[in-house]
């Protein structure tokens, strides 16, 4: 199975675990266990916020939406590298939640991911000459306009947009 799909199953296990026990929201990305000194959590947070979604309607565009971009990325970058895309992002923004949000913010993260392949697969179409690549500089430009929704964070969509492109950067510097 692969790194992508993965993870689209563990998003669901959480999510459904969040519907179930409440409980399990407390680790969305917050500052709460850091005010605390309870370091424990924190890193279990660390962890568990990257995959809970807010409603069912949400994990299943975000489970669609991560098979049919996850997967191509993936191939690209074989798994190891894969991987280190996805530990990257997740540790580079949940700096940027705990350092750069209100305290009493509380988020959460695979979409972030999610925004990050699609502008990574984009920048691929478009390195490639691939015409496709357009299509998605539409979903992009969608997801600027949604920067500027109340409830929307603006610092995690920045973070994203920088992660992906000095990883596209880094990754495609030598095939030039």
């Amino acid at each position: 199975m692969s790194i992508s799909n993965t993870l689209i199953i563990i998003s669901v296990f959480f999510t459904i675990i969040s519907f179930i026990n409440p409980d399990i929201l407390s680790y969305w990305m917050n500052h709460y266990y850091i005010l605390k000194n309870d370091y424990t959590n924190v890193f279990l947070q660390f962890f568990v916020y990257s995959f809970i979604h807010w409603s069912i309607v949400h994990i299943i565009f975000n489970s669609i939406f991560l098979y049919i971009f996850w997967n191509p990325v993936e191939k690209h970058l074989w798994a190891n590298k894969y991987l280190l895309f996805f530990l990257l992002n997740i540790f580079i923004i949940w700096v940027s939640l705990l350092y750069f949000t209100p305290i009493w913010t509380n988020t959460i993260w695979i979409s972030w991911f999610a925004l990050a392949v699609l502008s990574y697969y984009t920048l691929l179409l478009y390195s490639k000459n691939d015409n496709d690549y357009k299509w998605w500089i539409t979903a992009i430009i969608i997801n600027i306009w949604i920067w500027f929704m109340p409830w929307i964070s603006f610092i995690w969509h920045l973070v994203w947009a920088l992660v992906w492109i000095i990883f596209f950067t880094i990754t495609n510097k030598n095939k030039n």
